[in-house]
């Protein structure tokens, strides 16, 4: 008898025995003839050998898993609700859904889509319909409430695909993620930090550095309905010439050319 480091099996049962207060006494066995015989009868052995093989904890009849008792009661139900009343459907659904009606069946492709309490289920996960305030307002459930945390691209995809599902979800989720003002504020930037700022050099002389700028949406004349702005930083003299909105890099080369 010695100290020494259980496993979580014997830490299970320590914990257990310490409930009962008992001695354990050693009894050697050619002096309990009448246990030994008791208890190693041959006739007792007898059919036990495979009695516990291709056994079935849970069977299949005693599950029934239902696509409403999977959702969140309150927060969902007018989600719920909505998807029933929603009508623009995915035409890959239409065709399902038709094809699912006529054969007069509620599971088709060995369970791949079925159809239950007015919920159309892809893989048993609902098919939200071609509604973009709906389908945000899944997203929004699942990413803006405080116990979702603001979780990140594929924390989403992962949350919102537990229950639901339509083409397109996971590029739906990113753009939203993308889009969340305070995950933009809040979240940890991976760049490298940048520098401090810095006032650009003072020029030596005329020209050497110039400021360019575009004025449009100018009323035509002449056919001309754009100005180019083009200054001098160093003794702040400009140059305005005028161009349309519609030239492009060559035309513009041509004009620094012809004018500076």
């Amino acid at each position: 008898m010695k100290a020494q480091k259980l496993n979580q099996r014997q830490a299970r049962w320590s914990l257990y025995l310490s409930r009962f207060d008992f001695t354990l006494k050693y009894v050697a066995g050619k002096s309990m003839r009448r246990a030994d015989s008791l208890s190693r009868r041959v006739d007792w052995a007898e059919g036990v050998e495979q009695d516990n093989e291709n056994q079935v904890m849970l069977k299949k009849e005693w599950v029934e898993v239902r696509a409403m008792e999977q959702l969140i009661e309150e927060p969902e139900e007018e989600i719920v609700k909505k998807i029933k009343e929603a009508k623009d459907k995915n035409k890959e659904v239409i065709k399902v859904v038709e094809e699912m009606k006529k054969a007069g069946v509620k599971i088709l492709r060995n369970k791949e889509w079925q159809i239950e309490e007015g919920l159309v289920l892809k893989e048993g996960r609902v098919y939200v319909p071609k509604d973009v305030k709906l389908r945000v307002e899944i997203i929004q459930l699942h990413h803006d409430m405080p116990i979702a945390g603001h979780g990140k691209q594929w924390k989403m995809v992962e949350l919102v695909t537990r229950n639901y599902w339509w083409p397109g979800i996971i590029k739906k989720v990113k753009q939203y993620v993308e889009g969340c003002d305070q995950c933009q504020r809040m979240k940890n930037r991976v760049e490298i930090p940048a520098g401090k700022l810095r006032p650009n050099k003072v020029p030596e002389r005329s020209w050497q550095h110039i400021l360019v700028d575009f004025i449009t949406k100018l009323p035509v004349s002449k056919g001309h309905d754009s100005i180019l702005v083009v200054c001098n930083k160093f003794s702040k003299m400009s140059h305005f010439v005028v161009m349309t909105e519609k030239t492009i890099a060559e035309g513009l080369a041509k004009l620094f050319r012809d004018n500076m």
